[in-house]
């Protein structure tokens, strides 16, 4: 099977095995510094890996994304050096080279990823599928939480117990609390690991495509919340 990139045109055999040799590899040449895993390379997650590659902060930045039709090409256009999307922000391109010169950002679909990570970021999108009247007027809506969950589980069932597992993705009020923190807990005594090591907090994205698409992430406030104290301190010094 093939993805292919819906930019250059491009196709890419999709693998049908792990990376994890090319992540130990990637890893021994960043071998000082704090590792970033960034879940979902779409418009926000991409944006926000390369700005967190380009931080004073020199981390290790891996982006992750499925290795399915649809998503494949964006990872392997990232190795390749090309931009997974267009944009009129030439900070975007002028970041992308500077990771590419650091050597400090790597996209894989290997979930052997979150093992390695002090970092996780969560930019996945949630989908809301809405129904509307002829004039446009919103009827109602539902929101289907099962497949965001499990890839949020995904991550948990492979994190290393004392890694900042961050959301990005916008949610309904209570998401981490109420869902996530349960989830991550059973998974971590599933794992025979300890509880209170967890450590879960939301941040959500302020990514605005256009002419300030990496200065809307750099440049402007965040809000941010833990579901416990150590959880809301390391989101503030990350």
């Amino acid at each position: 099977m093939y993805s292919q990139s819906p930019i250059t045109k491009k196709s890419y055999e999709i693998p049908d095995e792990g990376a994890k040799d090319s992540i130990k590899k990637f890893l021994d040449h960043n071998a000082k510094n704090k590792v970033v895993v960034v879940q979902g390379l779409g418009f926000v997650g991409y944006a926000m890996a390369l700005v967190v590659a380009n931080a004073k902060t020199n981390y290790a930045v891996i982006g992750v994304d499925l290795p399915n039709e649809d998503s494949f090409w964006k990872v392997a256009s990232i190795n390749d050096g090309e931009l997974p999307l267009t944009s009129s922000d030439k900070k975007l391109v002028d970041y992308s080279k500077n990771a590419q010169r650091r050597g400090n950002f790597y996209a894989t679909h290997d979930e052997y990823a979150y093992q390695v990570a002090d970092v996780i970021i969560i930019d996945i999108n949630l989908d809301v599928e809405k129904s509307s009247s002829e004039q446009k007027r919103l009827n109602g809506y539902t929101v289907d939480l099962s497949s965001f969950t499990n890839s949020i589980a995904r991550v948990i069932e492979n994190c290393k117990q004392d890694a900042l597992i961050l959301l990005e993705s916008t949610v309904p009020p209570g998401f981490c609390s109420k869902i996530i923190l349960p989830l991550a807990e059973k998974i971590f005594l599933e794992r025979g690991l300890r509880v209170e090591n967890l450590k879960i907090a939301h941040s959500y994205e302020r990514v605005m495509p256009g002419p300030d698409y990496i200065d809307s992430i750099e440049n402007f406030y965040r809000v941010y919340s833990g579901t416990n104290e150590k959880s809301a301190k390391a989101a503030e010094k990350f």
